[in-house]
């Protein structure tokens, strides 16, 4: 009888044990996931330290400590960067019935004729579809830039049944088609975002330092040697300089999504208009310095081989 009770106790306490072992073996693993996550992340930050650096002037490495000095900043920026490129959409796509579907492809190209110029006349895209078939790559992923540029005119429009001349309108136009980073899958167009955004950002900033720099080299002194040890020569000058632009990423990079309903003469209209538009949201970096862009990732289904 008291072997028969025995049974059960024993069953009872290996699945109890059982579910102990297993409970220590997830949690044991999960430690181990997020220890290999954090040594990743630190790995990364480190990796876009240094190409920072690189990118910026690498005569900062001179200044002693200089990681230390510089890791918070450039992880802040990059930071930032990701959650810049996590607001711009997925890719838009570019077919052969996108251009008379999708509003905002329809607004950004004249016809799909033009579509097709643009990606096939790109060396860079050349290059790439040169190394990938059709069959290897059937769509090609890549991001397209764009400048957007709203001017004010007097045109002709409705005002309720009224044709109305000389009316004030804002005609928006788009230009300077780019096409960059072709990819094969959009998990490596989104990487090529991140990398885009980084280093133009890194770009825009060494170009206004070395017009500071090149500013100092015409400035006359009485004492040479001083003026070059306070000058952004001194890569410790540089250093400090440099963190100043890092303190706020906001200046360097916003995205905003401005929402537009456009004819198909690019005439913005009111909201309560209700007459056949193209409406959309609009993905506009604004870069230090007031530049503006429209950036956007696509994906472009292929025509020939």
């Amino acid at each position: 009888m008291n072997e028969n009770k025995r049974l059960p106790e024993a069953a009872n306490l290996r699945s109890f044990f059982d579910e102990q072992i297993h409970h220590l073996h997830t949690r044991l693993n999960s430690l181990h996931h997020q220890d290999h996550a954090k040594q990743q992340q630190i790995a990364d930050e480190q990796l876009a330290l240094e190409n920072f650096v690189d990118l910026i002037n690498n005569k900062i490495r001179s200044v002693n400590g200089y990681p230390s000095k510089l890791r918070l900043h450039v992880q802040t920026l990059y930071n930032h960067v990701l959650k810049v490129s996590d607001s711009i959409p997925a890719p838009l796509s570019l077919t052969d019935n996108s251009f008379s579907t999708n509003p905002l492809v329809n607004a950004l190209f004249v016809n799909s004729n033009e579509i097709d110029k643009l990606v096939e006349t790109n060396p860079e895209i050349i290059d790439f579809l040169d190394k990938h078939n059709k069959a290897q790559v059937p769509v090609l992923y890549a991001l397209l830039t764009a400048g957007c540029d709203i001017k004010h005119i007097l045109g002709i429009g409705l005002q309720g049944d009224m044709l109305i001349r000389e009316l004030p309108q804002d005609a928006v136009n788009f230009y300077a088609h780019k096409i960059h980073a072709p990819c094969a899958d959009s998990t490596e167009l989104n990487t090529a975002l991140k990398t885009y955004l980084f280093d133009l950002i890194a770009n825009i900033i060494k170009r206004e330092m070395s017009a500071r720099l090149a500013n100092e080299a015409n400035l006359t002194s009485d004492n040479f040697y001083q003026s070059k040890v306070n000058s952004l020569a001194n890569p410790e000058i540089y250093l400090h300089s440099l963190i100043a632009y890092l303190e706020d990423p906001v200046k360097l990079l916003s995205i905003a999504k401005p929402h537009f309903k456009l004819t198909k003469l690019g005439i913005k209209i009111a909201d309560d208009d209700q007459q056949w538009v193209n409406e959309f949201d609009l993905p506009e970096l604004t870069w230090h310095g007031g530049m503006q862009q429209v950036v956007l990732q696509i994906a472009y289904e292929r025509k020939r081989l």
